[in-house]
């Protein structure tokens, strides 16, 4: 199940890394847009500074969930690596279950704004915001996905580890 389970997230992973390719891409040219605009032809407009934004607000939200992934958020590891292996697993565990708790309260959270930003308006780009506010429900979607990767792993690691004494 695992296996299936990491493929899934693998192919998942590599759609992420190219939505954000294409984000990151479309947000610098946005970006040289909007400075050659304002520079050079001392004239500006506002949907750029705002799709840059959003776009940014997107790439923040799926990188979030490959950092998840990978364990490669912040975090103190001093007192973590002073475990041993077994110990550091059941920590990981925990902190991860705690994790996808409060990322459940926040998906909640966030599909209420989205709910309720649909009737506001951007002032630039003219879309609902509702759009934007999107960002975070998908994050922490692909945020809880990776989550529980995480917890099978060490799960995994923790019967591995019986098994072996």
């Amino acid at each position: 199940m695992l296996k299936g389970y990491s493929k899934f997230l693998d192919v998942l992973e590599k759609i992420e890394k190219f939505l954000l390719a294409l984000a990151v891409a479309a947000m610098l040219m946005v970006m040289a847009y909007q400075v050659v605009l304002r520079y050079v032809f001392s004239a500006a407009n506002t949907w750029s500074e705002e799709l840059a934004r959003y776009l940014f607000i997107f790439e923040v939200m799926i990188a979030a969930a490959i950092a998840v992934r990978r364990n490669s958020h912040l975090q103190i590891d001093v007192l973590i690596n002073c475990l041993k292996p077994r110990m550091k697993c059941v920590f990981t565990i925990a902190s991860t279950l705690v994790g996808i708790v409060f990322l459940l309260f926040l998906l909640v959270y966030s599909v209420g704004l989205v709910r309720t930003g649909g009737s506001n308006i951007s002032v630039g780009l003219q879309v609902p915001m509702s759009v934007p506010y999107a960002a975070v429900p998908a994050g922490v979607v692909l945020m809880i996905l990776t989550s529980v990767e995480v917890v099978l792993k060490n799960v995994d690691a923790l019967r591995k580890g019986a098994e072996e004494e």
